[in-house]
């Protein structure tokens, strides 16, 4: 999440023919901006992560977006801006989003820089700074009510140089959320409790509408909010909206977990979260009555994370069969690591790692074998080549400790560092994980997810 920090951050995979060099989303070579675009996707619009004019939520999701660029021995990267576009790449101006405006009567949105977990900007900022070699960077555009299916988007990237722009990309969202985290059941209870006011929890003489919700979580996790929608039998809001934070409209949303209150109150930094989590949670969820919970009334409840959002589908109040029950498998596995650490998770099963993950000229190494292992890949390892392959799903992956040249299916890729050993264990840059094994990764202030939840629609 973002507060003064960035704390968890998703890297997007690509198929494998697009980490190719010259793969279908690949510009011929650098222009004269000093940089190749490589890749440039939309990826999802999970997260409420800034406002139109600066950094922290504001009850609207944001479009969460990637490139991928070439920048060579060092290019400055002065400034970002996203466009929208029609299918040809047409300019609509439907919007507008930048990381820098030097016009004080530019009314464009502000557009927010991630790389690795970390914001290169928190806001309207003159250079973005110097980036070497391939770069993979996420934005984030606060939505201004126009980004939706059938809108298309592109940036223009200025450097010292010149300015490079990239294909465009169409508006997209998930297949399911990346979050390692299910709603197992949502019930309404009753109308007669009074637990919280409109902004502490308490009573106040006025009765709430009472919930029980059950949530598993798979690996330790953030939630950063949880929502109470008033809608029709659709999921389609009709009005009413309880929170567990200020951003945007809505009265206080009381959980307990037993006894121990989880939301006293609003507070005063709207980024704070409710916790940190894992395993099974049983909860209360009371929604001071505003008149508009009733009988024969529908509710979604929305629970955010650092890792993405999930949902229930509507329950209808009053009705004794009417309650959201998911007993679905996850139908993804999560890997749970830590710089520094030897200890990591697959799912809920802890395991003790025979090398930690660590920084390496900047950029993250991760155990390569452990990973591709947990995702039922399998690791073969040449000791006279110093040559590690894998293979899984028809495709074959090949590294050479101490070399940046890894092999795609027989194709020349070029790594952000070397593979390396340590303590006979082959480690490798996180963001080649997400691309040759079709992974999304999340950095969260030392905290590493990989997961292969399916890719967005």
């Amino acid at each position: 999440m973002f507060r003064k920090k960035l704390g968890a951050a998703v890297v997007s995979s690509v198929m494998l023919m697009s980490i190719v060099a010259g793969g279908p989303l690949a510009s011929a070579a650098a222009d004269a901006s000093g940089i190749e675009v490589k890749e440039f996707q939309f990826l999802d619009k999970e997260y409420d992560r800034i406002r139109l004019d600066g950094v922290g939520p504001d009850g609207t999701r944001d479009g969460h977006l990637r490139v991928l660029f070439d920048a060579g021995a060092g290019t400055e990267v002065k400034a970002i801006t996203l466009k929208t576009a029609d299918s040809s790449g047409n300019d609509v101006n439907h919007g507008m989003w930048k990381t820098w405006k030097a016009d004080k009567v530019d009314n464009s949105y502000l557009l927010v820089v991630v790389q690795e977990g970390k914001m290169v900007n928190t806001e309207f900022t003159s250079t973005l700074g110097t980036f070497k070699g391939m770069t993979e960077l996420e934005l984030y555009a606060s939505d201004n009510n126009g980004m939706k299916p059938g809108e298309y988007y592109y940036l223009e990237i200025e450097t010292g140089k010149g300015v490079a722009k990239t294909p465009i990309a169409p508006y997209a969202e998930n297949a399911v959320s990346y979050a390692p985290v299910a709603i197992r059941e949502f019930v309404w209870k009753d109308l007669t409790s009074d637990e919280t006011g409109v902004a502490e929890f308490g009573p106040d003489g006025t009765t709430d509408g009472h919930f029980k919700m059950k949530l598993h979580i798979a690996q330790k996790t953030e939630i950063l909010a949880v929502i109470l929608h008033a809608t029709d039998e659709n999921g389609k809001d009709t009005g009413g909206l309880w929170r567990t934070n200020r951003a945007g409209v809505g009265w206080l949303l009381g959980i307990a977990q037993g006894k121990n209150v989880l939301t006293p109150a609003f507070q005063k930094d709207e980024t704070t979260p409710i916790g940190s989590f894992k395993g099974v949670l049983d909860l209360d969820i009371y929604a001071n009555n505003n008149g508009s919970i009733k009988d024969g009334g529908y509710y979604v409840i929305e629970v955010e994370t650092q890792y993405g959002t999930v949902k229930s589908d509507p329950v209808k109040f009053g009705d004794s069969k009417s309650k959201y029950v998911n007993n679905a498998p996850f139908g993804f596995k999560s890997i749970g690591l830590t710089i520094n650490s030897l200890d990591a998770y697959i799912d809920e099963k802890a395991f003790k790692l025979d090398a930690a993950p660590f920084k390496l000229e900047g950029r993250t190494m991760v155990p390569i074998r452990f990973i591709a292992e947990a995702l039922g890949a399998k690791v073969e390892w040449d000791a006279a080549d110093r040559r590690v392959t894998l293979t899984k799903d028809g495709s074959k992956i090949e590294l050479i400790i101490d070399q940046k040249e890894a092999y795609v299916n027989g194709e020349t890729t070029v790594l952000d560092a070397p593979a390396v050993i340590r303590n006979k264990v082959t480690l490798v840059p996180v963001r080649f994980v997400s691309e040759s094994l079709d992974m999304k990764v999340f950095y969260d202030d030392g905290e590493i997810l990989v997961t292969d939840a399916p890719n967005r629609n």
